[in-house]
């Protein structure tokens, strides 16, 4: 066989399977296009959409009549999220979806479903901002819901529904794609609430990452490394009075926190993503930032010392891990399954067996780890307790939260927990 010959066939056999493994493989934004693309966010947009009258029809009126019925008084988001517990007076007066009425809605948001998709197919600000239509009637401040253009609307609905959804012991079903749509649509530096740039930075790199978009979050990563963890605290004060209507100044301390809780979410979630990727050395490096930045806080969580632990098995001392993993066998608030973690990374501290050990640090694991760390950071930043009598949070919370329980009383709908990947 001739040189030609030759070559022509190794074209043939060859050239295909090497295109595949160019061209096979989805990138991050071929990604999360598909995931936008789904009967979650099409239901969410369709709730937009009757609410802030974009869509005229019986449906759309039973939609914005039940999400305007319950805003302000649902679950009282903000005062779950603390920690504590409606007064008895307050919780009878809420205005409570009935079951009757979540099914209600889910039924009017199906048969919306082909306005929320023609929505995602067309501009991508092709709604009203929805949140004036919510608190004008609460009496809001002029001059903050006159802030509320769509960059601002967009990011103030992401984090409400990121919050709503991260919380330890929220039972609300909030899709990811939802939480992904709405920070995708927004850019922080056209936000005009000042002083929150880098935690709109750092949740958006979690919801990426949780969903396995590591190149995407890593973006978000970068830019926040370029930003700083925390805005100036004039910045950040001002954006404050904004929101609470009243002068409110963060000590070093809690400035600290708002730092800590923007770390600890990006590089957490960082680690989880690397970690499913295989991507083992960028996994370490992401798992050691999130430690640190806990450890200086002086967080005694006996999940941080496993993790820590884990790193030092994977290191070139292993020693350390072993000495930890020993003085960690002695506390009496281990759980069974840590217990048995932890006997699992004893017999592999120290060994080359990166895919073995990388159980101890699988995604269910270290997501609930980042959560608890995070809100730990939250508490201690002053946040929540600045927000938590705001009529106006409760309300945002409050319409989150109907929605997303709309939303899972459709038929066929299946609850997907953040942190999902397409698998792609």
């Amino acid at each position: 066989m001739n040189l030609t010959r030759r070559s022509a066939l190794f074209l043939v056999l060859f050239l295909p399977a090497v295109a595949l493994g160019f061209w096979g493989k989805k990138t991050d934004e071929e990604r999360l296009k598909k995931k936008l693309d789904s009967l979650k966010v099409h239901l969410y947009l369709a709730g937009k959409a009757a609410l802030t009258k974009t869509a005229g029809s019986d449906e759309a009126k039973a939609v914005k009549d039940r999400l305007l019925a319950v805003a302000g008084g649902t679950a009282h988001s903000v005062k779950a999220l603390q920690g504590k517990e409606a007064e008895p007076a307050e919780a009878e007066a809420a205005p409570r979806l009935s079951l009757k009425d979540v099914a209600g809605l889910g039924k009017a948001l199906w048969e919306m479903r082909a306005v929320g998709k023609e929505v995602l197919e067309g501009d991508r600000d092709a709604l009203p901002p929805a949140l004036p239509v919510l608190l004008t009637p609460l009496g809001v401040a002029p001059e903050l819901v006159s802030r509320l253009d769509r960059p601002t609307d967009h990011a103030a609905l992401f984090v409400a529904l990121a919050l709503v959804k991260l919380h330890p012991r929220s039972p609300v079903p909030i899709a990811p794609e939802i939480i992904l749509y709405e920070g995708t649509r927004m850019d922080p530096a056209q936000v005009k609430i000042p002083g929150f740039t880098p935690q709109l930075l750092a949740l958006r790199a979690y919801s990426l990452a949780m969903s396995g978009m590591c190149d995407l979050a890593e973006k978000e990563a970068q830019a926040l490394d370029a930003l700083g963890p925390v805005a100036e605290p004039a910045q950040l004060s001002a954006g404050l009075k904004l929101l609470t209507g009243k002068e409110v100044s963060l000590s070093a301390t809690q400035l600290t926190s708002v730092g800590a809780l923007t770390q600890v979410l990006t590089q957490g979630s960082l680690a989880v993503c690397f970690f499913g990727r295989a991507a083992w050395d960028k996994g370490q490096q992401a798992l050691g930032r999130f430690l640190e930045v806990a450890e200086r806080s002086g967080i005694d969580d006996p999940e941080l010392h496993i993790l820590r632990a884990y790193t030092e098995c994977s290191s070139k001392a292993p020693e350390k891990g072993k000495a930890r993993l020993k003085v960690l066998a002695e506390r009496s608030d281990l759980s069974e399954a840590s217990r048995d973690d932890l006997k699992y990374l004893e017999d592999l501290c120290g060994k080359e067996d990166a895919a073995g050990m990388q159980k101890v640090v699988g995604k269910v694991r270290l997501g609930k780890v980042i959560v608890r760390v995070t809100w730990e950071h939250l508490k201690r930043s002053g946040l929540l307790e600045a927000l938590g009598d705001q009529e106006w949070v409760k309300a945002v919370g409050d319409f989150v939260t109907a929605l997303g329980q709309g939303i899972s009383k459709v038929p066929g709908n299946v609850q997907v927990s953040l942190g999902g990947s397409d698998g792609d």
